[in-house]
């Protein structure tokens, strides 16, 4: 577990300064602008941040859940192994090459008939509420690092280690969004794209690694 949780400190660091301001800088900057004139901001990006964060935890032990399902016996177990591994790698891929099976993946229509409507919905808030609201529904962007710390958390009996993994997931990827509008200035689309791409190869590695372990012992 303790070159798991390396492994995915890192890819979330990393793709924290590109993947993630893409799929959740409109969130940020709604909410920053919401309360730019708030005098306690510092406080209210940590509401919002700890929600965000709550978001994944909850998502990682009803994921956990469901994965454990599939890990009653050690055949089953290891397909489901297999087939996660290969999902990650899947989703490594496709955040590479980002076509169309990433636009699939992380579904724009979603953010057409979803997303605008909780930011309309947002500007109405201020101060405590609108860190609560738009942290909340920030952690359910469909995006393809959620998906692969998800499947991650899936493949774990131990609810409490998948809960982790989310928690970890949410927390390496903290420093980045919360001086989102700091960084964003300062780091250039090279750097972005060196950390995503750093990321992606170990989303993929890490799928073949969790393949291989599910095929030895099937």
């Amino acid at each position: 577990m303790n070159l798991d949780l390396l492994v995915f400190i890192s890819i979330a660091f990393l793709s924290s300064f590109g993947h993630c301001y893409s799929m959740c800088g409109g969130f940020v900057l709604l909410f920053l602008n919401l309360n730019k004139e708030a005098k306690n901001l510092f406080i209210l990006q940590i509401i919002f941040h700890f929600f965000r964060i709550l978001t994944y935890v909850f998502l990682g032990v009803l994921f956990s859940l469901i994965g454990n399902f599939f890990l009653i016996d050690t055949t089953i177990q290891n397909l489901f192994f297999f087939i996660i591994g290969l999902l990650m790698i899947f989703l490594g891929f496709a955040l590479i090459f980002r076509g169309k099976i990433l636009f699939l993946i992380e579904n724009h229509i979603f953010y057409e008939k979803f997303i605008i409507k909780i930011f309309q919905k947002a500007k109405t808030y201020k101060g405590v509420k609108s860190a609560i609201f738009l942290g909340f529904f920030n952690g359910f962007i469909p995006c393809g690092l959620v998906y692969f710390f998800i499947a991650s958390a899936m493949s774990r009996q131990n609810i409490l280690e998948s809960a982790l993994i989310m928690f970890i997931f949410g927390l390496s990827t903290l420093p980045a969004l919360f001086l989102f509008s700091l960084m964003a200035k300062f780091l250039s689309d090279l750097f972005r794209n060196i950390f995503n791409y750093i990321a992606y190869f170990a989303i993929i590695f890490y799928g073949l690694y969790l393949s291989f372990i599910g095929f030895k012992n099937f």
